[in-house]
């Protein structure tokens, strides 16, 4: 019989309806019952795509002895972490704050009025290796609830008074200094030999990734460039990457990036896809070209919902396994091979007769070298390689079509996809290809038209309803995605519209009294505490986007409020950015462009034209980031930008598309020649 889950939109939480386990979802009856009958919290988070998340549902809260204990002992509560980012995010600081680790599945056992007082993340059922099981735990807590509550209720209130008080702001404008120190910090931690930070796992990292290619630009530093090109190109040739259908997996399992978790999130597409980009932007390396068309090939093929936006996720598990829809055994591969092909797979992607994951048998393929060296070894031309490749591929990836796929998670975030808007827009930008403006076009213009709509955003799409107020990310997200749609295609109502949501963003989660930003509005928070993130995650935070994109908006309309709000933005700052600046790459983006020096490039015309998109493309193509592109086309629209952005009325609209440059306000005179305009761009040559 199922429980109380299964009418819930999200995929993670109907995936646990046949549990025995009488679960709620977060709701107001589940804290009343709790009070009702004198019973703490049984807390789980966890999201559809997470491996362990799946082995703790089978091994615990499908079985009906722990889900006894549960039902009798506790109320609990199943939370999906992507539908409510803003429980996940607060419970995640006390797990952390009371174990110094954290994860998912994430496991809180709290009191009735949600004030934590254990924590911690994947249990088994049963104690192992020195462990205690979920069995042994649960009969523990429900010991101490009745024979010591006093102790748990008075570390829960010590566990949330730390949380309130931990983080200090620095109270004013950090200094460039923290730039060279987190370049230090990130080299100390680089890995030469494999690329990427530290040892395994290994995570991309993308955010730290974009930052040090702005070291790069500002300082001409190679190592740091080289240190991001590196990365790239070994995360591109591992098994992170799925070399048969496209897009990159979430975190690799060693430190060579060879065997993942299978699990492919859209929010790791998005910011790799902008990693590779910008990496194109500096050197157009035809292997970043491929993988920024790649990885939007398989967002289409595969996330791509009918309306425009982009689903969550894939499951890192099919037909109960994890990887089984990507792994080989060496019998299939020879089967569907010629000799021929099978021996260059054997070669050029790691394929062992007993498997390269030798404990399943199977394969999981990554690219042993480049493409140079294995045309080398092979006595081929790079490109007559590439078509055999290429044949091998489609053979495989066939194949692997009859296979169970993994389950994929049809809810539409609002903040996601405003990274894979901002995502593509660059993609558009770097390669020249109108075809991602389009996409990235149709996406924004779904979520404006749900704005415009209800007047807010929501954080959550599914089964044909928003749900969940938008949060900080989700404002902050959009907010980006729109400032680079804008500057992509010089479209005055995408600017509007985004100058409208950065007002409310700043409206509704800037808390003048503690001089910061919270993920949550002071009216839809229902947590102990209003959660505040400063550091960058798996994606950046929320509020140094906010502050990046303030900015932004101040050097595109010449109004100083924005710039304002970012200098109280980065006042904001906690105290812990001196000692670990590597851990705030996001907020550093923001200071490197407070710094400057910055430039506007500003492209009015009558019509559009050929040679109005031949300057266009030609900013387009550099890396330039502390530049912002912005102005209008057809005279009634120039009229409308210059009423959003008053600074620009002195520029005069000539009879042919001009450029106007701008750097650190000294402005030059306008330009109508793609040569022209190059020799005024501040572009930095990669050596």
């Amino acid at each position: 019989m199922a429980n109380r889950l299964a009418h819930e939109k999200s995929l993670y939480l109907r995936q646990h309806a046949e549990n025995p386990v009488d679960w709620y979802p977060w709701c107001e009856e589940a804290f009343q019952r709790a009070l009702q009958e004198d019973k703490p919290i049984f807390l789980s988070i966890g999201y559809s795509a997470c491996h362990w998340c799946h082995v703790m549902e089978r091994e615990s809260f499908a079985d009906p002895e722990v889900a006894q204990v549960l039902n009798e002992h506790f109320v609990c509560i199943k939370v999906d972490r992507e539908e409510r980012p803003d429980v996940d995010a607060f419970y995640m600081q006390a797990c952390q704050a009371i174990t110094g680790h954290g994860g998912w599945p994430l496991t809180i056992i709290m009191t009735p009025s949600k004030l934590p007082f254990f924590a911690s993340t994947y249990f088994p059922k049963t104690d192992r290796y020195g462990r205690p099981g979920l069995l042994t735990l649960l009969r523990q807590i429900a010991e101490l609830w009745r024979t010591r509550r006093q102790d748990l209720l008075s570390y829960a209130q010590r566990v949330v008074e730390f949380l309130r008080t931990h983080r200090q702001p620095l109270g004013s404008h950090p200094t460039s200094e923290l730039l060279q120190r987190a370049y230090e910090q990130l080299e100390r931690q680089y890995d030469p030999r494999y690329g990427g930070f530290g040892g395994a796992p290994k995570f991309p990292m993308v955010p730290q990734l974009l930052f040090l290619l702005r070291w790069w630009y500002r300082t001409g530093e190679s190592k740091a460039l080289q240190m991001v090109e590196h990365s790239l190109q070994q995360m591109r040739f591992g098994g992170l990457y799925d070399h048969v259908g496209f897009g990159f997996h979430r975190y690799a399992t060693d430190e060579r990036w060879r065997i993942p978790h299978f699990e492919k999130m859209l929010y790791d597409q998005a910011l790799l896809l902008l990693a590779y980009a910008e990496a194109y932007q500096i050197r157009p390396s035809p292997l970043w070209a491929q993988t920024v068309r790649e990885v939007i090939a398989y967002c289409e093929r595969e996330l791509l919902a009918p309306e425009g936006a982009f689903y969550t996720s894939e499951d890192a598990d099919s037909a109960g396994e994890e990887g089984a829809f990507y792994l080989w055994s060496d019998a299939e591969l020879r089967h569907l091979l010629s000799d021929q092909e099978y021996e260059f797979l054997r070669f050029a992607f790691g394929v062992e007769p007993y498997g390269n994951l030798p404990e399943l048998g199977q394969n999981h393929l990554f690219q042993t070298a480049p493409w140079e060296a294995l045309g080398e070894h092979f006595g081929l031309a790079t490109e007559a390689l590439q078509h055999l490749w290429e044949t091998i591929r489609q053979k495989l990836f066939a194949y692997r079509r009859r296979r169970v796929p993994p389950q994929r998670d049809e809810k539409v975030l609002t903040d996601w996809n405003g990274l894979m808007l901002a995502a593509l827009c660059t993609a558009a930008r770097s390669l020249g290809d109108e075809r991602y403006q389009a996409m990235a076009s149709r996406t924004a213009g779904w979520f404006l038209r749900c704005w415009k709509e209800h007047g807010t955003l929501f954080h959550c799409y599914a089964d044909g309803s928003w749900s969940v107020p938008g949060l900080l990310d989700d404002y902050a997200f959009l907010l980006w995605g729109l400032v680079e749609l804008y500057g992509t295609q010089l479209d005055v109502a995408v600017l509007e519209a985004a100058l409208q949501i950065g007002q409310q963003l700043r409206e509704r989660f800037w808390d003048s009294a503690a001089g910061a930003f919270y993920l949550t509005s002071p009216s839809t928070n229902e947590l102990p505490l209003r959660y505040r993130e400063d550091a960058d995650g798996a994606t950046p935070s929320g509020a140094a986007v906010a502050c990046w994109n303030f900015l932004r908006l101040a050097y595109i309309t010449g109004d100083t409020q924005w710039q304002t709000w970012a200098e109280e933005a980065l006042a904001a700052a906690p105290t812990t950015v001196q000692e670990v600046p590597m851990a705030f790459p996001g907020l550093l983006i923001a200071l490197d462009m407070a710094h400057g020096p910055t430039s506007e490039i500003c492209f009015l015309a009558e019509t559009p034209s050929d040679g109005l998109s031949k300057l266009i493309q030609e900013a387009h193509r550099h890396f330039l980031p502390r530049s912002v592109f912005l102005g209008a086309v057809g005279k009634d629209v120039v009229e409308s930008f210059r009423r959003l952005a008053p600074a620009y009325t002195q520029y005069p609209l000539l009879p042919e598309p001009a450029a106007y440059v701008c750097v650190d306000g000294a402005c030059q005179r306008p330009v109508t020649t793609a040569e022209s305009l190059r020799e005024l761009l501040p572009i930095r040559q990669a050596e």
